[in-house]
């Protein structure tokens, strides 16, 4: 099935955002831009400050959103690389410009409004006292219409969307303080709240930048593990000629080109499939889950993977499709996508604020009958020093960091709820090849049978033969035949190749030069079950391949596995940390048993199926424990996809990666267990967060309430409740200890 012709083809635009306080700003912008026309998805992610927007170019243009999202009061800039852009610095500057020129008015109008803290009008004179106030007055002015202007924008944002957000209370605050002040100089009756109002918007700006500041240093790990990675294609150099590859950086390719793409490979470019059948999966691009049959003059696109066979395809578009452009787009997902806690805590604060005016109101009534001249110092303290910010920013900046700690150790999170689930994970599951071993193995002889020396096959034939069938193939051992024959200086015969199927865990089946071959697992390729004096000798503890023809057995390959470095510590630290570690791999009993013996794993289960792995996840998962799954080839894609938390080893196939919730990029068992360790920190300080926030809010708003508490002691406490939970969500940053 090819694409339907009236599909839309999205486009995706990467949007920085500024000017955004809070949750509730991003959360508004993402709200106001799902109601238009030509935008199929858009979210916002207030601690990386980003958008990601999924619209028809057709309807609407990235500068249309741009411009909409200002007309809320915010900014924004299309992110064409990681590069900051002139306009945004020049933006950033102006914010600091902002916080500085108020943090100078505080001390400014501190240093005015002294008198008063240490004597009465009465002590002062009269005209002393009016001059003060007058002097904090003009001080005031510019907080109030400059300093204060992103505040007030976004309250007016707020009002016109009816969302009730973070900045409505403060405006609110800010605008019946000032009235209040500016009639107390007026008609000198009531108190002044100058230094409240200076102290409140200077102290808000301040904590706002430095949480700016934090959530930066969080996110730059991410970028900067980004900015490495590289696509390379196997491009053919003469077309049908010859079909020997050449591997060529993917943003080199040329319209025209034609390029070898192997099962489970991404698709570098948009191209035509030219010769073979298969199966893509467009998830990432077009959210279809299913995959899509590809035959010869079908359409692929850049970043779908190619799923089931080896198929050539010419370049149809002059588009780099770097690896960078699919996990950049994994990354944006997973940010975007907020986990349920996430999202609860939002909601919680958003039902806080309609309780912090239900309070306000029910506090002025009650002080409106007992001391009116007590309402207006009490209802703005109550507005000052209720905190929903630091609930909102509870669970987001830990999870914000705790992304990024990871992408330091070359982990990327797929999936918002991973770390969540990792925390709670039971059963630690682990595939055996290229996951616990070196994902290449070694090739340490070839033994040929009676039948291949009756017709004076050579070992150099075999070789030849099985890594040809094997080029379409990313298996362990499928690389260790084909660099076995490139240490020999042997040329793949893929001129001569006729027919290739990848027959998922068990083998290939191809026809070479007229004849018919099957390699792989002994009983596939022999095409029945052999018995025990068929084996070479001296196998056992080994990996084999056999080549057979017509049933006919040719050659065995004898391979070895390398244990992958901290293996054994790995599983000794999992197993400390009271997790159940299981081997589940498709190698044979006499290879997988000895294995887990050597890393003190006591259960492993040996010729696994893809299906029998599926089978084992969910019997465990029946029996309500949390399974984590690691593996790396294609037939891991399953089971991945099963488990509550998969994680795929970053050398592996691009369909396993598309399956996992973390991607281990550098294939290190140290960064596995990093992943371990940073998911229970995370969990933990999303705790402490929320629980601080809470009894925060609980205490403050009492003492508030009941006029405990001026509105210039409620600035300072507003300000150091968020400042406390964005430090207390850095230290998920602290090293992790290596195995």
């Amino acid at each position: 099935m090819t694409t339907a012709p009236n599909t839309p083809r999205l486009t995706d635009i990467h949007l920085r955002l500024g000017g955004v306080a809070c949750v509730a700003c991003t959360d508004l912008i993402e709200r106001d831009l799902q109601q238009v026309d030509g935008i199929y998805s858009a979210q916002a992610n207030y601690t990386l400050r980003r958008a990601f927007v999924q619209l028809d170019a057709s309807k609407i243009a990235a500068t249309d959103i741009i411009a909409r999202i200002e007309k809320l009061g915010y900014h924004a800039f299309e992110e064409q690389t990681q590069d900051i852009s002139a306009t945004e610095k020049k933006q950033q500057r102006s914010e600091l410009f902002r916080m500085l020129v108020a943090v100078l008015l505080l001390m400014q109008s501190m240093m005015f409004m002294y008198p008063f803290y240490v004597s009465s009008d009465m002590d002062m004179g009269s005209d002393v006292a009016r001059l003060m106030k007058w002097a904090n007055l003009v001080l005031t002015l510019p907080i109030i219409f400059y300093c204060a202007t992103p505040i007030f924008k976004g309250a007016w944002a707020e009002i016109r969307m009816r969302q009730l957000g973070m900045d409505s209370p403060v405006a609110l605050a800010l605008i019946v303080a000032f009235i209040a002040s500016v009639y107390a100089t007026l008609t000198n009756i009531g108190h002044v709240y100058f230094d409240s109002i200076t102290m409140f918007v200077g102290l808000l700006l301040s904590a706002r930048y430095i949480q700016f500041r934090a959530l930066n240093k969080a996110s730059s790990y991410l970028n900067a593990v980004l900015q490495h990675k590289r696509m390379f294609a196997e491009k053919v150099i003469d077309f049908p000629i010859n079909k020997n590859v050449q591997l060529t950086p993917a943003d080199e390719l040329a319209v025209n080109d034609v390029v070898f793409i192997a099962s489970g490979e991404t698709i570098p470019a948009d191209a035509t499939l030219i010769e073979g059948t298969t199966t893509c999966s467009q998830a990432l691009l077009t959210g279809e889950s299913q995959p899509i049959h590809k035959t010869v003059g079908d359409a692929v696109l850049a970043g779908a993977t190619n799923i089931e066979q080896g198929i050539y395809t010419r370049i149809t578009a002059a588009r780099g499709a770097s690896e960078l452009d699919t996990i950049e787009r994994l990354a944006q997902q997973s940010a975007m996508h907020k986990p349920a806690l996430a999202r609860a805590a939002e909601r919680m604060a958003r039902y806080f604020l309609y309780g912090l005016l239900a309070v306000c109101a029910i506090a002025a009534i009650y002080w409106a009958l007992h001391d009116s001249s007590r309402i207006v110092p009490v209802v703005v303290s109550i507005l000052i020093i209720t905190c929903p910010c630091a609930l909102a920013l509870a669970v987001p900046t830990v999870l914000t960091a705790a992304t990024s700690a990871l992408a330091k150790h070359h982990v990327l999170v797929i999936q918002p709820q991973a770390l969540e689930n990792l925390a709670a994970v039971d059963v630690y599951a682990f595939d055996k090849t290229g996951t616990l071993t070196e994902d290449v193995q070694t090739l340490e002889h070839i033994e040929l049978t009676d039948a291949a020396r009756a017709i004076d096959f050579s070992t150099n034939d075999a070789l030849q033969i099985a890594a040809t069938l094997e080029a379409a193939s990313r298996h362990p051992i499928a690389l260790a035949l084909r660099k076995g024959l490139q240490d020999l200086k042997l040329p793949e015969r893929m001129s001569e190749v006729d027919a290739v199927e990848l027959v998922v865990a068990q083998g290939v089946i191809g026809s070479v030069a007229g004849y018919a071959y099957r390699i792989g697992k002994p009983n596939f390729a022999a095409e029945r079950e052999l018995g025990v004096h068929e084996h070479p000798a001296q196998i056992e503890g080994k990996s084999v391949a056999l080549l057979c023809s017509d049933g006919e057995l040719l050659a065995w390959f004898i391979l070895a596995d390398r244990t992958r470095a901290h293996a054994a510590d790995l599983i000794k630290a999992l197993q400390k940390d009271q997790r159940e570690v299981v081997l589940i791999s498709g190698d044979k009993s006499d290879v997988v048993h000895p294995f887990a013996s050597e890393l003190h794993i006591t259960q492993a289960f040996a010729n696994a199926t893809p299906a029998d792995k599926l089978a084992r996840v969910q019997a465990w998962q029946s029996n309500g424990k949390t399974v984590a799954m690691t593996g790396d080839g294609i037939n891991d894609a399953p089971v991945l996809q099963q488990a509550d938390v998969a994680i795929a080893m970053g050398h592996g196939s691009s369909l396993t990666q598309m399956q996992a919730d973390l991607v281990v990029q550098s294939g290190d068992l140290n960064d596995v267990y990093a992943a371990h360790s940073i998911a229970k920190r995370a969990r933990m300080l999303i705790h402490q967060n929320l629980a601080w926030a809470l009894l925060y809010n609980l205490v403050a708003i009492p003492l508030a309430a009941t006029d405990h508490v001026n509105p210039l002691i409620a600035s300072i406490g507003m300000a150091f409740s968020s400042l406390i939970v964005v430090g207390n969500a850095l230290r998920v940053l602290r090293p992790t200890p290596r195995l």
